[in-house]
């Protein structure tokens, strides 16, 4: 049987993957100012922020859990699951994959029954940013004919900041709903921190950090 100790190392190696992707992205871009190289940057910063937001909703489902407080509806909504009942009478899962904002809103709703003064600003231009950032990566894995797949600076800006809003997000509700991963998250606020102030190294940084605590939580 996997051990806390077993999962957060997972969750490490997890979280230093998507980081890692988005670092060669966006080193890619630095040297080969292509559409392709663009495009990529924006596939790799999409993926990197559906896997943290399954990371904090994770944390959130077991710290619900912990508490005696996960419904049976709400650990089927954040595994994404469902089911029916065959006509033999036979329960059958099935996936209901959430849209990636709506994940992040179930993340939210969730956490603040354990810390109800949660409060996230989805007013804020970071939502807004993010919501474009996703129309601009469905734009380009769903393409059709009559669309534009050109990613313009103002595109990356989008991505940019939506994914620092989303970094901002879950770092707070992980901090707040308080269950493990404590030194996952002070990483993750000081790359938010530092992203925000324009530190172009903060990912490297985080990634190299992330494989440190990996590590560790292996020897």
């Amino acid at each position: 049987m996997d051990t806390p100790k077993d999962e957060a190392s997972r969750v490490a190696a997890f979280m230093a993957l998507l980081i890692e992707d988005v670092i060669a992205a966006r080193e890619r871009l630095i040297t080969s100012h292509t559409q392709t190289a663009r495009r990529d940057v924006v596939r790799a910063s999409l993926a990197a922020i559906e896997g943290l937001t399954w990371v904090a909703r994770e944390h959130v489902r077991m710290a619900l859990a912990d508490h005696e407080q996960l419904t049976p509806v709400a650990d089927l909504a954040m595994r994404e699951l469902s089911y029916r009942v065959s006509e033999s009478g036979q329960p059958i899962e099935q996936m209901r994959a959430l849209p990636l904002l709506t994940a992040v809103r179930l993340l939210v709703w969730q956490a603040r029954i354990i810390s109800p003064e949660i409060s996230v600003q989805f007013s804020a231009a970071g939502w807004s940013d993010l919501r474009q950032a996703i129309s601009i990566r469905n734009r380009i894995t769903h393409p059709k004919p009559d669309q534009d797949l050109a990613i313009s600076d103002d595109d990356l800006a989008f991505v940019e900041s939506g994914m620092t809003w989303l970094l901002a997000t879950v770092e707070y509700v992980m901090a707040s709903t308080n269950l493990t991963y404590a030194r996952r998250n002070a990483l993750l606020r000081e790359v938010v921190q530092r992203l925000n102030a324009g530190d172009p190294d903060a990912w490297a940084e985080y990634y190299a950090m992330l494989r440190k605590i990996e590590a560790e939580d292996e020897s």
